[in-house]
């Protein structure tokens, strides 16, 4: 019993569940923020202690049982295998690195692009959504350049747009280029993962589940044909994730950094940093992370270079290149959601704000009728409100003065603050949500000026409209049985698993932080395709938080 408790349930694996259980706690309470609401501040608190220690007990019961199982299952195959006495029982049950062949990569390749292909011929020449009809008009010259949307993804739409466009002499042709070489970018980067993964000898029934999860599902496939900001970002966030993990394991085991994974890491950082304007966030975060690593094992002078050189590119990039381009800025109150949230919701929900600074509220919005456009769980509303019938230029001249009006009334009104937050963001917690979340919408071909519509090319008509009811019926399907919050308890089951393990856990800061980034300033309390680099990087995550290998 004592050798029991000393390797599976020793004191640094005790310990490091803590943060977990709490994390998972404030989840569980957050998503009952009414029944929380009228409690005490002792009973709120008890509330908290007894979820933590119930996801304690099931977290630490998860733990022990997979590691017991792998190592039963190690034992058995040891026997079954009758390894020579050369071979140490610890040697043995480490996955072995697989000798793997090109083929193997195309045979993942080609299995995700086939799967896919069926969407792009039913609805070709792509899904094309509002956004993505706004970028098209600029990438034209149609309309004049704006950062809305990164104007680094309009930039890469207007080159494989017009290259189409020079091949085909037709919109149509030149939105299927994109199409086409979107779907060949995002089948060779889950097709690289999938061969990383096979190459370390994760188990193969692990990896058909993950080619089966990026082939199959019809989420996958439909955003693979999809003109959005969302897929390549989900792509690059992906490869920069994995990357960060190489680098942080050759600084644990204090390992000469190759200069050529700094320039990709250089190059994945730019891509997370421009495709979104939360992947910013997402890389200082991750950064700062890299950078403690950096100076604990005293290896730091590559990464520091190629971290700094990202930023420059950023700040190069928004300033200087974007001003030369004559590219408008998003307005001011895009990047205020939460602020505003908690301002609003402590105003009309009981919150104490004084006339003084209602005074300089008013002259941002009428205050006295936002209540009609108040919606706690989507800003979009308030936010077109405060557009077209406020001043949001009080705000940018006054930053100041708002940041500590907001800090102010913060002081004097957490509770509200607190639910404002939480109604914002519950769907990305919560295990549950009561609203329907559209995984993908109803149309897949957006009302544009450039008169595309979508042309089938196989099937029948009457294929195509079941087709459609049947995205229809697994966006209803999966609404019952999944959410993104399950995505996010699954993300941080993985990451706990490692840390019990001691396992290298950088691949899960950057997802981590696009959490974080979310509960800081989502518009929308559970948009899927907000949290999609969350879900197609599930794979990759279980695998290398849940799977057997040597302890780093």
């Amino acid at each position: 019993m004592k050798e029991f408790a000393e390797k599976y349930m020793s004191k640094r694996q005790c310990l490091i569940l803590i943060p977990f259980a709490v994390i998972y706690a404030i989840f569980m309470v957050w998503t009952k923020w009414d029944e929380l609401a009228v409690l005490n501040g002792g009973q709120g608190f008890l509330k908290v202690f007894l979820w933590a220690l119930v996801s304690y007990v099931i977290l630490l019961a998860l733990c022990v049982g997979i590691t017991f199982l792998q190592d039963f299952i190690s034992d058995w195959k040891i026997k079954l295998q009758k390894i020579s006495e050369q071979t140490d029982k610890e040697q043995t049950s480490e996955r072995t690195v697989r000798q793997a062949k090109w083929y193997i990569f195309a045979i993942f390749f080609v299995v995700c692009f086939v799967c896919w292909l069926p969407y792009f011929l039913i609805y070709f020449p792509g899904w094309i959504s509002n956004d993505s009809v706004w970028q098209l008009e600029q990438a034209c010259g149609w309309v004049s350049g704006s950062n809305h949307h990164p104007y680094a993804h309009t930039m890469i739409i207007k080159a494989f747009f017009m290259l189409g466009y020079r091949i085909f002499g037709t919109y149509t042709g030149a939105c299927a280029v994109y199409t086409v070489v979107q779907m060949l970018v995002m089948a060779g980067i889950y097709a690289f993962l999938l061969f990383w993964l096979y190459r370390k000898g994760t188990s193969l029934i692990a990896i058909i589940l993950a080619l089966l999860f990026y082939a199959i599902l019809p989420m996958n496939g439909i955003y693979a044909i999809c003109m959005g900001k969302d897929v390549f970002f989900s792509g690059a966030l992906l490869l920069y994730a994995w990357m960060s993990g190489r680098l942080a394991i050759a600084l644990v085991k204090k390992q000469e950094i190759k200069t050529s994974e700094v320039i990709w890491y250089f190059i994945f950082g730019v891509a997370v940093c421009l495709l979104r304007s939360n992947g910013i966030f997402v890389f200082l975060g991750t950064s700062f992370i890299m950078a403690i690593l950096c100076l604990v094992y005293k290896n730091w002078k590559k990464l520091f270079v190629a971290m700094g050189a990202v930023l420059l590119c950023y700040v190069v990039w928004q300033g200087p290149i974007l001003n030369a381009l004559e590219v408008e800025k998003g307005d001011t109150i895009e990047g205020l959601t939460m602020p505003t949230q908690h301002i609003l919701n402590a105003y009309l929900n009981g919150g104490t704000v004084t006339e003084e600074e209602l005074e300089l509220l008013n002259a941002v919005i009428p205050m006295d009728t936002v209540a009609s456009y108040h919606n706690p769980y989507f800003f979009d509303i308030v936010k077109n409100y405060i557009r077209e019938a406020g001043n949001q230029e009080v705000i940018a001249e006054n930053k100041g003065e708002f940041f500590k009006i907001w800090l102010q009334i913060g002081l004097r009104s957490p509770k509200q603050y607190l639910e404002a937050e939480i109604k914002q963001t519950q769907g990305y917690f919560a295990r549950k949500t009561t609203d329907f979340q559209y995984v993908y919408e109803q149309y897949l071909m957006a009302t544009n000026p450039f008169e595309m519509t979508t042309e089938r090319k196989v099937f029948t008509y009457d294929f195509g409209l079941a087709v459609d009811a049947f995205l229809l019926k697994f966006q209803e399907a999966y609404n019952k049985v999944w959410s993104l919050g399950i995505n996010t308890w699954l993300m941080f089951f993985a990451f706990a698993y490692a840390t019990y393990r001691r396992k290298n856990v950088m691949i899960f800061v950057p997802y981590v932080m696009v959490l974080v980034s979310l509960l800081l300033a989502t518009p929308v309390h559970a948009e899927f395709r907000y949290a999609y680099g969350i879900f197609v990087a599930l794979p990759i995550l279980l695998c290398e938080g849940l799977g057997k290998e040597k302890e780093v």
